[in-house]
């Protein structure tokens, strides 16, 4: 048998590997929980996703296209770094508590499905953590500081508000801008828009990650805030 025909015939007996669909996140960095102001939560982006076409999202603000080698290494790295780690890792024993401090999930997708290690606190006790941990972080930090350093301001037409109605406003309140769409009443909402109604919402509130006080028509007030949605949301 020749070479050609050795190489061809074990090519077809290696199961073909499915390829990425280009909007499937194979990396991400979050932080969840922590002290942070009621409802902001539902608005705080991922640190950082990237996906299987190598496009590269960072805190939902800028974005920077990578190349195949370099998505292909990440995932492998990221792979090796999370090998054999638990779902939510723990620090060493006799390792300090901090109290309303975020959670640090590091996520890689090497085709099989997102895995996800959750950290506590990560960014309080690095050095309580396996090594490996911190590595994978690390990666994912220049990789975000990059991609919002060299990348593209990222937008769509799709956007998550987030909603607090308030007894009492603490300061001066504008009236709500006409053309913003009021979240159901409840005392606390979140809801997804697109088209029309998140252009809206982009143009007349304040995308700047905080609370925004408004004074709305009935006489109550409403706390806004939104960012942008990623592909895969």
């Amino acid at each position: 048998m020749s070479s050609q025909a050795t190489t061809a015939t074990a090519t077809a007996d290696r199961p073909a590997a499915e390829p990425a669909a280009p909007g499937r996140p194979v990396a991400q960095w979050l932080r969840v929980g922590g002290l942070a102001a009621p409802g902001l939560g539902a608005v705080r982006p991922p640190t950082l996703v990237v996906y299987a076409d190598g496009r590269a999202i960072a805190g939902a603000a800028h974005e920077l296209h990578l190349p195949p080698a370099e998505v292909e290494a990440l995932v492998k790295a990221l792979d090796q770094e999370l090998a054999g780690q638990p779902a939510t890792a723990s620090p060493r024993p006799g390792s300090p508590t901090f109290h309303d401090a975020p959670t640090t999930i590091l996520g890689v997708d090497g085709g099989d499905g997102m895995r996800e290690v959750h950290v506590p606190y990560l960014e309080h006790a690095a050095t309580r953590y396996d090594a490996a941990l911190v590595t994978a972080r690390d990666r994912l930090s220049h990789l975000a500081g990059r991609v919002t350093a060299r990348g593209r301001a990222y937008s769509t037409d799709r956007v998550r508000l987030s909603a607090e109605r308030l007894a009492s406003p603490g300061t001066t309140a504008e009236p709500l801008p006409e053309g913003v769409p009021l979240p159901p009443d409840t005392t606390s909402a979140r809801k997804d828009y697109k088209g029309h109604k998140a252009t809206a919402i982009t143009r007349l509130i304040p995308g700047d990650g905080s609370w925004h006080v408004y004074r709305l028509p009935t006489g109550g007030h409403l706390a806004l805030s939104w960012r942008y949605l990623l592909p895969h949301e």
